[in-house]
C-alpha cells in the first residue's frame, strides 16, 4: 500500500512537471538574472565573504579556532542539518557544551548568513 501511494505521488509530481505546473503553488521560482561575468566574479566574491564573516563570528563566540569552525560546517550538498552539526562538531572539539547563549548567537549569525545570500544575487544582477 505504502509503495502504492509513493509512486501515485510521483506520478502526479511527473504529470505536473510534464505539463509545467508547479507541484506546490506558490513556490515557483521567478527565472534567475542573466549575470555578466563581472556580475559572477562579484557574486563569488561577495559569497566567499559572506561565508568568512559567518566563520569569523562562530569564532568569536565559541573561540574555537578557524580550521575548527572549518570542519564542523558541513559541505555544500550535504543532506544534513546544518546548526546541529556544527553545535556537535564544535561541542566534541572543545570538549564542552555549547551554552544556549552560545547557540543562539550561532543560530542569528547563520540567520544573517542565508538572508545576505539570499539577497546577493539581486545585488550582483545590479552590479
Amino acid at each position: 500500500m505504502k509503495s502504492l501511494i509513493s509512486r501515485g505521488g510521483l506520478l502526479a509530481a511527473v504529470l505536473a512537471l510534464s505539463f509545467g505546473l508547479s507541484p506546490r503553488p506558490g513556490l515557483a521560482q521567478p527565472p534567475a538574472p542573466v549575470l555578466t561575468p563581472t556580475q559572477v566574479a562579484y557574486l563569488q566574491a561577495e559569497t566567499r565573504r559572506i561565508e568568512d564573516a559567518f566563520v569569523q563570528k562562530v569564532m568569536l563566540i565559541t573561540g574555537a579556532s578557524r580550521e575548527q569552525v572549518l570542519r564542523a560546517i558541513p559541505a555544500k550538498g550535504r543532506l544534513t542539518d546544518r546548526l546541529p552539526r556544527i553545535y556537535n562538531s564544535l561541542e566534541r572539539d572543545l570538549k564542552a557544551p555549547l551554552t544556549d547563549e552560545q547557540q543562539g548567537r550561532i543560530y542569528a549569525a547563520e540567520g544573517e548568513r542565508k538572508q545576505a545570500l539570499k539577497e546577493l544575487p539581486a545585488q550582483a544582477a545590479a552590479k
